[in-house]
């Protein structure tokens, strides 16, 4: 994935400009510029059990919820820090835009390159996204979140459905995607090319992305 690559999720209402690409890391390390549309938030909670990762705002205000603790950070608060293992869920918490710089970074005893797979899921979720094949919190339909907890489970793990019902179903509901064409190391997926890939917007095409404001906050409960 080239440096500066520009990624957008429309429905989440996420917009990523790549500043330190895993490529240049060995896969161990990724800093990413991300906007916030109005109304914008992440697809679930979710925990990663083998990445840290530091949030910092830089404009507007952003609602974090680290473990039992949740609150709103605005810039100059200090950076927000996730370790491995840690439940974690985050949102434009303001009625405008915000700005976050974001670091993931593998834990130091992980094996292999995490990061590259950590981008490799953001792509696949992503992706869905910009086809329409997610729900109004981001969430693609069973099928395609069995195959994706399974395939990614090394980097991501999310905390809905409960931890004992998606052991006992999504392995045969990710072999049931597979099936039906739902893989998410599929090609299309990823790369310059994939459906979430946009060029660099400029200064004023990044303005007009961002005034358009998305329902993911609202549909995940955190207006």
């Amino acid at each position: 994935m080239p440096t500066r690559r520009w990624l957008h999720n429309p429905v989440t209402g996420e917009i990523g400009r790549v500043i330190v690409d895993p490529a240049e890391t060995d896969g161990r390390r990724l800093e990413v510029d991300l906007w916030l549309q109005p109304g914008a938030a992440v697809a679930g909670a979710h925990v990663h059990d083998t990445l840290i990762e530091r949030f910092e705002v830089v404009a507007g205000e952003v609602g974090f919820r680290r473990g039992a603790d949740t609150r709103a950070v605005g810039p100059g608060e200090g950076a927000v820090e996730v370790q491995a293992g840690t439940v974690h869920d985050w949102w434009n918490a303001g009625d405008g835009v915000a700005h976050v710089r974001v670091e993931v970074a593998a834990a130091p005893a992980a094996p292999g390159r995490p990061v590259d797979r950590f981008v490799s899921m953001i792509e696949t979720l992503w992706s869905l996204g910009a086809l329409g094949r997610v729900n109004a919190k981001g969430m693609p339909d069973m099928l395609w979140l069995a195959a994706i907890a399974r395939e990614y489970r090394d980097v991501m793990r999310f905390v809905k459905p409960p931890a004992a019902v998606q052991a006992a179903l999504f392995g045969p509901l990710a072999a049931l995607a597979r099936s039906r064409g739902r893989v998410p190391l599929a090609g299309p997926l990823h790369g310059p090319a994939a459906p979430c890939a946009i060029p660099d917007p400029g200064e004023d095409g990044l303005a007009a992305l961002l005034a358009r404001p998305v329902g993911a906050r609202a549909a995940r409960g955190r207006a």
